[in-house]
């Protein structure tokens, strides 16, 4: 027999959580048992042309199917490939410089075929330092020499990465020196020196039309020496 809620509600009935959970519990009891035929649409209403056939993108880690996109890419562990970030190009540690440079590999597009909305996860850790160059046209004093990620959308450019500035993240220059002798290095870790930071973010962004829709990092920084040791990014599309 077809489903029937153990409880209905008139206009002006009190509702009540355990009159609620009781209708919850028959459903699952009907599901459960087997659904009749008579509870099904007589009536063809979907056919072969209204599935959009999956697809798989083995060179960005992406996977496209009828509700969305999904998938990602990371480094890191056996899987290193180590990337830098340097002043050099981004205005050389100028106070008033806002010049950016993408982050390597974390940029991905994809094709949304419809009204969607989209979620662009990160995370990455950065090593920043030791730089305390004396250059007289640098920020001042060494230990605001910071490296800065921001996640951008559409095509990179600085002005597309300062407009999300508010999302930025920063790791602070080491504050440790460096040692006068064998073995020569910085004197102290970087997660004690403070050099090191580990951070994630997520991006939402809503599409109002079929776009090809492009999510990236990007990095603005004030310190010679930034090494980008392990990063993720995944992207989640839900069609609207």
């Amino acid at each position: 027999m077809a489903y029937a809620p153990p409880t209905t509600f008139a206009d002006g009935t009190t509702l009540t959580a355990a009159n609620l959970e009781g209708n919850s519990r028959a459903l699952r009891v009907y599901l459960h048992d087997g659904i009749v035929a008579g509870d099904f649409e007589a009536a063809q209403w979907i056919d072969t042309r209204h599935v959009q056939p999956p697809g798989y993108d083995p060179f960005r880690g992406l996977q496209h199917g009828v509700t969305g996109h999904q998938g990602g890419q990371w480094a890191g562990g056996t899987n290193i490939r180590l990337q830098f970030a340097t002043k050099y190009l981004s205005g050389n540690g100028r106070q008033d410089s806002e010049q950016c440079h993408p982050f390597p590999q974390t940029a991905v597009s994809f094709d949304l075929r419809a009204p969607a909305r989209c979620l662009y996860h990160y995370w990455f850790e950065v090593e920043n330092g030791r730089d305390f160059s004396t250059a007289s046209y640098q920020v001042t004093p060494a230990d605001t020499r910071r490296v800065f990620v921001i996640p951008y959308t559409g095509t990179f450019s600085t002005g597309n990465a300062m407009a999300q500035r508010h999302r930025a993240q920063e790791v602070r220059n080491n504050a440790d020196g460096l040692t006068t002798s064998h073995p020569y290095g910085i004197s102290a870790p970087m997660v004690v020196g403070g050099g090191y930071g580990a951070k994630q973010g997520t991006f939402a962004l809503d599409v109002a039309s079929p776009i090809v829709q492009s999510f990236g990092l990007a990095i603005h920084s004030l310190s010679d020496r930034c090494g980008l040791v392990n990063w993720g990014i995944a992207v989640e599309a839900f069609y609207l």
